[in-house]
Order: C-alpha cells, then sequence, then structure tokens
C-alpha cells in the first residue's frame, strides 16, 4: 500500500489534477483513540466528521510550540477574510496557534495520539508557506521531525522523509485563497488570544 501510495504521489507530481486520484486512493484515517478523545467535550481538540469525515480536527485552545531549533522569523498569519482574525504568529522558536485552527492529522496512514501535535504543527507551518511566510519548506519538515520524536512517535524518519519528498505537491489547493501573512519584529507585543471555547 505504501508503494501504491507513493507511485500516485509521482503522477501528481507528472500530472496536474491527479490530487484528487490521490485522496481518493490514499488510505488516510484516524485511529479510535484520537477520534474518542475529539468527542470528548473536555478535550484539547475536536472531531468534526461532518466537514470531511474522518480526518476533520480543530484545535480548542490556543497551543504553543516552542523548539530552540526553529527558525520562523517574526510575523503573523491573519484568514484570508474579514475581519482576518490572528491564526498564528511566529516569534522566532517559537509558534503560537491560535484556537480554531483546522488540520486532518498525517497525510499518509492511520493518526494515532503521538502524531497530533507533530502533525498539527506541520500542517499550521505549511499553511503559513502559502501565505510567503519568510522561512522555507525545509524547517517546517525538520520542526516536524524533531516534534515527532519528542512525542514519541514510531517511523519519525520515514514520515520526515515522506514530507521532504512528496509535501510540495500538497500545497494550496487549487480555488483556495491564501492566507495574509504581516510581517512583525522581536519587540512587536502578541496578539491577544481570543478566550478558550466552552
Amino acid at each position: 500500500m505504501k508503494r501504491c501510495a507513493y507511485l500516485l504521489s509521482l503522477l501528481l507530481a507528472l500530472q496536474p489534477g491527479c490530487r484528487q486520484v490521490v485522496n481518493a486512493v490514499n488510505v488516510k484515517q484516524l485511529s479510535p483513540q484520537v477520534v474518542k478523545c475529539g468527542e470528548h467535550p473536555a478535550g484539547w481538540y475536536e472531531y468534526m466528521p461532518q466537514y470531511a469525515p474522518y480526518f476533520c480536527l480543530k484545535t480548542r485552545y490556543a497551543i504553543v510550540f516552542y523548539d530552540p531549533e526553529m527558525q520562523l522569523g517574526h510575523w503573523r498569519l491573519l484568514h484570508p477574510l474579514p475581519p482576518r482574525r490572528v491564526m498564528m504568529e511566529a516569534r522566532g522558536d517559537t509558534l503560537i496557534l491560535h484556537r480554531s485552527f483546522v488540520w486532518d492529522g498525517m497525510s499518509f496512514g492511520n493518526t494515532v495520539p503521538q502524531q497530533l501535535l507533530p502533525s498539527l504543527l506541520h500542517d499550521a507551518l505549511y499553511y503559513a508557506l502559502q501565505g510567503n511566510a519568510p522561512f522555507d519548506r525545509y524547517e517546517a519538515d525538520a520542526a516536524f521531525l524533531r516534534a515527532c520524536r519528542a512525542n514519541g512517535c514510531s517511523g519519525c524518519y520515514a514520515a520526515y522523509v515522506s514530507v521532504r519528498t512528496l509535501g510540495g505537491f500538497f500545497g494550496q489547493p487549487p480555488g483556495t485563497i491564501a492566507p495574509v501573512v504581516e510581517l512583525t519584529s522581536p519587540t512587536t507585543p502578541p496578539a491577544p488570544l481570543e478566550p478558550d471555547e466552552a
């Protein structure tokens, strides 16, 4: 099955418009533990099958990722549509992800609890790249690898090789609006966080 997914991803690189084929054949799902936690009202994320069956998740709280090896620069990412609320901001080695960020777990296979935070970080950084945030894809992939190791994920290096090889093919889907990135500085105060969901 891994070989099949790899071949389909290569097809995506060669043939524009093959994203739907890859998504249709890709065996992507959330583990029962991930779904159960996402259905619990006290969990840190919400499972929302009504939007994307089997793999749509949304954060309920602000999440702060600190990694002394990250070099993200200083910027804020705003929602592409008014009122353009702040979705995340980078402060060098820290990424502040505001609540209500939607992501879909790992790009391939079965997402287990240990992979939730690494996949959230990686999806958020790739989303920022769509708005031309001032760092490169290698930085996002390396942060993903370190987060996988820190969270005790198995197969960390294989997942890293996958995102290095194939991550560029899963950028902004056609027809979507890119987020807005505003450059800030180390002295810019952090954006106020919205209250957590009840």
